[in-house]
This record gives structure tokens, C-alpha cells and sequence, in this order.
């Protein structure tokens, strides 16, 4: 059936051969040379490329709708953004807008040293190589129309965009199977053709599973899911039965253009973590060849906290979605037990529930933790970084576990703290049952109980960031109406 189907799609389909007939032809040789265990190769990988090549070759039709919209269309559509919610005070990225329109509708697609001179006011001297205001205000544009299509034109029959690289404008249908991905997805998985082969793949893979079953378990790995319903931490998470969301403090990184190698690089600077730190900075040194990428970052040891976290959330909740916090809207996580993990700089939207605690946080000119009550403040906490320079670096760090109750019966915890260290060490003590029980009997011998709802902070010492300690340093039980 496999030799069939590959037979139908090269006669039925009509694919590009010359594209395709290397990654096929292996196929073809271990065909003939391994018989029946071939089949299994085929049927597997095979059709796995075959399922690709269906997606990004067959599917990329271009809807010629487009083609029949009229300019007096056009701009109408491009009024109703210019007076929306997104755009209304922001003159500049509407004047930008409307001058790519114009250039556009007039087929005369401007330069960047055109768009600088006509819009920013730039003189003949401009040098896109020194200067990004360009480059910063387009991709602050194309945002700016993303979030107007996710709110109040996400009924818009036509939209706007601005391909990467250049400065036309595209006037797009909503149907367009490059702008609604999703729906490209699900039309595609609705053929007949498409199914069957996600069949034979799921089969394939559940004959792989059976016969890698037979392999012995590693004795190294430790057993994370071993743990109690009634667990005295984690039993808040298992008893509502609610969906989890895992939201990791995601890093923000920009693109730079260097004069020197004349290519772009992706960079990272510590004290720029949000397009408002990117913008004031480029006010101080507007020269920078510097823009929001479209990336970011995991943070260090992120998956070391997803590798301690998920063998004990799978056994009790199957229902796992994992998000950045970048772009993390508070209406995702509605209905949600939610776990964060990251930097307090990354708590981005999150900093709206933080700030109902009595924790409190600084960067500069120091890096330092504050337990604050009723406006004063109680306790002080000093990160102390060696410089790299030194020699057998003494660090010490602090990291927090909170666990809050949400807006209608979910469970918060945040595993937050400046650096990784104190993070590791946190989702290592929440998935081992040994460090967690030693944690639970802290708490009851200091405290009488554990209570469901707390604020527990560690001072985590390292020595070149290895050989970790661990202390509480305070611990205080959270009321459950904190939200309110």
C-alpha cells in the first residue's frame, strides 16, 4: 500500500520531480535493497516528506482576490486603521503608513534613504548603515498592525502587511492561506489523501514505540512522577482539575546590523528588556543599528526546569500549554493553573499579580529583593555577583516560590529570582521527593503547618555557579483572598 500511494501522489499530484527525486531516490535504494524492512522505512520517513512537501509545495496557492480590490477600496481600509484605537495616537506610525500606502497605490515602492528623508526628516547624509530609525519604526508598525488585527479588525475582509525586507504594502483577503496559517492547517488535514497518510505515520510511530519498549530503562534517571495527590505543595494543582500553563520568561533579543562585518547579528543586552528600554535607548544613541527581533530567548537552564516540572504535572493533568511571557495576554491563562519560571524583569504582564504580594524588586544600580508590608519595609536581599574576571567566583543569589490562588479557583506559583541558579534549584526540590519533603518538614517545624498559600525565599550560594546551597531565608503564609 505504501509503493501505491507514493506511485498515486507522483501521478495524481504532479509534483516538481527535479526537486524531489534526491530525497526520494535513498528511499527507492533501501527499497530494493532491504525489502520489507524498507516498507517500514518508507512508510515512516517516506511519508513524513511526503507530508512536508504536501504542505509547503502543494498548498502555496496565491489568492488572486486580491487582485480585483480597487484603490478607493484600498484606502478606505487603510482609513478605518488610521482611525483606530491602535493608531490613534501615534502620529508618527500613521504618517508612515499612509506615505507606504501612497507609495504603493502610485507603484513607486521607496527606499529606505526615500522613507527617511520624506517621513523622519533625514538629510542626504543619511546612512542606513549607522542609523535604524527606519528599520525601527517599520517593525514597530507591522506590530502595531498585528495587535489592530487581533482586536478591533479581526473581522477586517481585507488586511494589511508589510513583508519583511521591504517597504510596499501588501492589501491581503483574510482568506489567504498565508496570513491565516491555522486555517491553512485545517484545510489541508480536512483532504482524504492527507489523513491516510497521518495514519500510516501515527502506525509507524507506534511500532517504533513497541519495539524500543523492550529496551531497558535507564537506572539513572530519577522518578519525578512518584508523587502523592495529597502532596502538601503540589496537591492544590491535582484537586481542581484544571488545565496548566507554563509561562516562561522569555528574553528579549535585537537584530544589529554591523558596518564592520557587514551582516546581521542577533544581540543581547541585559539592560534592555521591552521595545519602551529599546526606544529610550536609541533616544540616548540614535547611531545604533538596532531593532526588536522577531525572536527571543529561553533563559538559561529553562529546559533543566521543564525536564523537573513536567514528570510531575503529566500524571495528574494531561492538559499542558506552554507560553512565553512576551506574549502572554492574562485571557490565556483564565481557567488555568499557572506556573511561571523566570527573571522578575520577564514577568512582563505577570508584574500585575507579583505586585499584590509583598515582594518587591530593583536592578539598578543594584541588583536587590525587598519584602514589603503595610509600606514598610521588612526585609532587604542583596544579589552579590562576582566579576567574570575573578577566580573561584563566590555568588549568592535569591529566588522565590509563590504560590497564590488566581481570580476564580486556579492555583499561581512563581519560581522567579534574577539569576538561574536560584531557579534550578527551586524546580529541582519541586520535582524531587526527597528535597520537597525536606522543604515540607522546614516549614511545619518553623511554621506548625503548611499552609496552602505562601511566600518562601532562598539564598542560594554557588561557587562558579556549581555546588549550589540552599537556605530559607523567610517564609510567610498568604491570605486567600490576595487577588481581591
Amino acid at each position: 500500500m505504501d509503493i501505491s500511494l507514493l506511485r498515486w501522489y507522483m501521478i495524481n499530484r504532479k509534483p516538481p520531480i527535479s526537486k524531489i527525486k534526491t530525497v526520494i531516490k535513498p528511499f527507492a535504494i533501501r527499497l530494493k535493497r532491504d525489502g520489507h524492512d524498507a516498507i517500514h522505512f518508507l512508510s515512516g520517513r517516506g511519508l513524513l516528506f511526503l507530508l512536508i512537501f504536501n504542505m509547503f509545495f502543494f498548498n502555496r496557492r496565491e489568492n488572486n482576490q486580491t487582485d480585483m480590490i480597487t484603490d478607493e477600496k484600498k484606502r478606505t481600509v487603510v482609513q478605518s486603521i488610521l482611525q483606530s484605537q491602535e493608531f490613534r495616537d501615534a502620529s508618527i506610525h500613521k504618517t508612515l503608513l499612509s506615505y507606504l500606502v501612497d507609495s504603493t497605490l502610485s507603484n513607486e515602492i521607496p527606499k529606505e534613504i526615500t522613507i527617511a528623508m520624506d517621513v523622519f526628516g533625514k538629510d542626504s547624509r543619511f546612512n542606513s548603515n549607522k542609523d535604524s530609525t527606519v528599520r525601527y519604526h517599520v517593525h514597530v508598525l507591522r506590530n502595531k498592525l498585528n495587535k489592530y488585527y487581533e482586536n478591533e479588525g479581526k473581522e477586517d475582509k481585507i488586511r494589511l502587511m508589510i513583508p519583511k525586507g521591504h517597504y510596499e504594502i501588501k492589501f491581503v483577503s483574510s482568506g489567504d492561506q498565508n496570513l491565516q496559517k491555522p486555517n491553512a492547517v485545517l484545510s489541508f488535514l480536512k483532504r482524504w489523501e492527507t489523513v491516510l497518510i497521518l495514519i500510516l505515520i501515527v502506525l509507524n510511530l507506534i511500532l517504533i514505540l513497541n519495539r524500543n519498549d523492550r529496551k531497558p530503562v535507564s537506572s539513572g534517571v530519577r522518578n519525578n512522577s512518584a508523587v502523592d495527590p495529597k502532596d502538601k505543595v503540589w496537591s492544590g494543582f491535582f484537586s481542581n482539575r484544571n488545565p496548566v500553563a507554563i509561562v516562561i520568561g522569555d528574553d528579549f533579543y535585537m537584530d544589529e546590523f554591523c558596518p564592520e562585518f557587514n551582516k546581521y547579528r542577533i544581540v543581547r543586552d541585559w539592560d534592555i528588556d521591552s521595545e519602551n528600554d529599546l526606544a529610550n535607548f536609541l533616544v540616548k544613541h540614535p547611531d545604533a543599528n538596532l531593532w526588536k527581533s522577531e525572536i527571543t530567548g529561553i533563559p538559561f537552564g529553562g529546559i533543566y526546569n521543564l525536564m523537573d516540572l513536567l514528570p510531575v504535572i503529566y500524571p495528574f493533568q494531561t492538559d499542558v500549554s506552554l507560553y512565553m511571557s512576551s506574549t502572554l495576554s492574562l485571557d490565556q491563562i483564565q481557567n488555568h493553573n499557572v506556573i511561571y519560571i523566570g527573571e522578575f524583569k520577564n514577568l512582563r504582564i505577570l508584574n500585575q499579580i507579583i505586585y499584590k504580594t509583598p515582594v518587591r524588586h530593583q536592578y539598578s544600580p543594584e541588583e536587590r529583593l525587598y519584602i514589603v508590608e503595610n509600606g514598610d519595609t521588612l526585609h532587604t536581599y542583596l544579589r552579590v555577583q562576582a566579576p567574570y574576571e575573578q577566580e573561584d567566583k563566590s555568588n549568592i543569589d535569591y529566588s522565590l516560590l509563590i504560590k497564590i490562588p488566581g481570580f476564580s479557583h486556579e492555583n499561581f506559583m512563581f519560581i522567579v529570582g534574577f539569576g538561574y541558579g536560584g531557579r534550578i534549584e527551586r524546580t529541582k526540590m519541586l520535582g524531587d521527593l526527597e528535597l520537597r519533603t525536606k522543604f515540607i518538614e522546614e516549614i511545619e517545624a518553623a511554621n506548625g503547618h503548611v499552609p496552602e498559600y505562601f511566600i518562601a525565599l532562598f539564598e542560594v550560594k554557588s561557587i562558579e555557579r556549581t555546588g549550589f546551597t540552599n537556605n530559607l531565608k523567610y517564609f510567610k503564609e498568604m491570605p486567600q483572598d490576595i487577588l481581591d
